[in-house]
């Protein structure tokens, strides 16, 4: 079977399907002849949630050598776990369960260091988590590279950073490259450009980054 995405149009007084990405191959080379076409009705998990969880779910296999349906079975079950998630059907999940799946996947390569052909930003279904995700695990919120602490919140020149308390801060994991860039263009540029913003920092984050959580 293959899983194929579209959008639908309107042609001729036809309602035509158009695939996300080119299928003629697959198409003559398996001699389809038949299609299912599911209708998504703004409740279940929409068509770009199931394309980026098998495109993250593709990332791991390859890094793995596992076979991807095997392993998307394995990882859907260690989410159900995790979660408390009853166990779901990519076919007819909820859409925050299809959410939560493709951010705990997210936290899933960045605790492994999965190499994914795409930076995850491009995957996230839920920005917020994956800006503290990005934190937590020292990646860069844009190219997923090792990263640094960058301060959206302007600390001042000549301080030690070392005394300063961080908790309840805005920052943003960055690399050398996107942090130089950052400060090359300013805030309002970068968060533009990138479609990022700051996450404050709790005592979690703080620890995670090792700077100081409190004033104690």
């Amino acid at each position: 079977m293959i899983t194929v995405t579209g959008k639908l149009a309107r042609a001729g007084g036809k309602v035509v399907v158009v695939p996300d990405f080119p299928i003629d191959r697959e198409v003559s080379q398996k001699q389809v002849r038949s299609a299912e076409i599911r209708l998504f009705d703004g409740r279940e998990i929409t068509p770009e949630q199931r394309r980026k969880v098998f495109a993250l779910v593709g990332d791991i296999a390859w890094y793995s050598g596992h076979e991807p349906e095997y392993l998307r079975k394995l990882l859907t079950l260690e989410f159900v776990k995790d979660s408390g998630e009853d166990f779901f059907s990519l076919s007819n999940c909820e859409k925050s369960v299809a959410r939560d799946f493709i951010s705990w996947l997210i936290d899933f390569c960045f605790t492994w260091n999965v190499p994914t052909r795409d930076t995850l930003l491009l995957q996230t279904d839920d920005i917020g988590k994956y800006l503290y995700s990005c934190l937590e695990h020292k990646k860069c919120a844009v190219c997923n590279d090792t990263a640094q602490l960058h301060h959206v919140d302007a600390i001042g020149m000549g301080r030690d950073r070392g005394k300063i308390v961080h908790e309840g801060m805005l920052a943003m994991a960055l690399c050398q490259k996107h942090h130089t860039e950052a400060h090359a263009i300013g805030r309002e540029a970068f968060e533009k450009k990138y479609h990022i913003y700051g996450i404050r920092l709790d005592a979690y984050l703080c620890s995670c980054l090792g700077v100081k959580e409190n004033a104690k």
